[in-house]
């Protein structure tokens, strides 16, 4: 079993768990074949991630920062998230998300 972020999703590839809303109802059960309809209720319902069967390799972007950009990207992020709580699986996706996009553009 392989956690990816949906943007990292591909048609083709096999759910190994079911896919849950927030309130645990199953939009796709484990063992479907992703199309690109699924791909997009999975934006529409808010899902981050999913589970896929391994032997599926996604490779996710390594980037090397400078310390002083990841640091600066970290103050700027906290700022800007200071009043949610980082804790929450959403809000920390958006806060790495905001990370990483600050740092992006900052090192190109």
């Amino acid at each position: 079993m392989e956690k990816i972020l949906v943007d990292n999703a591909e048609a083709g590839m096999e759910l190994d768990a079911d896919v849950v809303d927030r309130q645990g109802r199953v939009l796709l059960k484990a063992g479907v074949i992703l199309n690109e309809k699924h791909l997009r209720v999975f934006n529409t319902w808010g899902i981050l991630e999913i589970s896929i069967k391994s032997g599926v390799e996604i490779e996710e972007p390594k980037k090397n920062y400078p310390p002083e950009l990841i640091e600066k990207a970290n103050q700027l992020a906290k700022i800007h998230f200071q009043h949610n709580d980082i804790n929450h699986p959403v809000i920390k996706s958006l806060f790495d998300y905001w990370q990483n996009h600050y740092m992006d553009n900052k090192a190109h």
